[in-house]
């Protein structure tokens, strides 16, 4: 049987790969995968599928270039600022209140019934808490934007 170290939803140092940093939370059901690269941070959201921990949604919150991957395997939606605002405020509001649909979209509809949307909606700031803090110095969240690069000064 494995270990599920995280099934409290606490937060747990995860594994680099090519990540800088990486931050696991679990709980709904669910395993929240949250990391920083030099373009930006991402989200991954992976849930069980054959038994497998299997990603099924991403989004990057990325400086230039912020998008989604509904599924994660598929191409990249654009965010788009003028309508949506800062990526991550909706990024976490997705999470937190269109979470089923965006799995059904993604084609994961026999996963939905495994999931506690309830107990995810309740956690869902600890998501947005945890894209905040693995942002390094060099990096900052501009209201109204989102993520963007600290001009440096020669």
């Amino acid at each position: 049987m494995e270990e599920n170290p995280a099934a409290d939803g606490r937060l747990h140092a995860g594994q680099a790969e090519e990540r800088q940093t990486s931050t696991v939370l679990e709980f709904g059901g669910l395993r929240f995968d949250v990391s920083f690269r030099n373009i930006g941070a991402t989200l991954r959201v992976h849930g069980r599928v054959n038994g497998e921990w299997t990603e099924m949604l991403r989004f990057d919150d990325f400086v230039d270039s912020p998008h989604f991957h509904v599924p994660a395997s598929g191409d990249q939606i654009p965010f788009d600022r003028a309508s949506f605002g800062e990526p991550l405020a909706w990024y976490v509001d997705q999470v937190r209140n269109h979470l089923a649909e965006l799995l059904k979209r993604a084609g994961f509809s026999h996963v939905v019934p495994t999931v506690d949307f309830d107990e995810i909606a309740r956690h869902a700031d600890k998501l947005g808490k945890a894209m905040e803090a693995c942002v390094p110095d060099g990096f900052v969240r501009v209201p109204g934007v989102g993520l963007q690069r600290v001009p440096t000064t020669v």
